[in-house]
């Protein structure tokens, strides 16, 4: 979720600081922009957020990802309610 609050660049950014062999990265993927977050009593905590949330695609994460020499080895996608998944995307570092 932090790539979600951060945006792709800066994450890409704080990898290349890192400089992991492996990366993991779990993304919420929402086909309704209107309510990315899940109705619950509490959804006006979230309330703000559209200021700094960036909608992930995972296509996107992999462009980023292989610019800098990371390699996708594993995909894998969980279902949620409301029209929403959690992606998880492992990459390992080729360069």
């Amino acid at each position: 979720m932090l790539i979600e609050y951060i945006g792709y660049d800066a994450f890409v950014r704080a990898v290349n600081i890192i400089n992991p062999e492996y990366i993991s990265c779990v993304i919420q993927i929402n086909t309704d922009e209107e309510m990315w977050v899940s109705d619950s009593p509490y959804i006006h905590a979230f309330d703000g957020l559209d200021e700094i949330r960036h909608q992930m695609e995972s296509d996107v994460l992999n462009e980023k990802m292989n610019s800098i020499g990371f390699k996708l080895i594993l995909q894998d996608m969980t279902e949620l309610p409301n029209s929403k998944a959690l992606v998880r995307q492992d990459y390992k570092k080729m360069i």
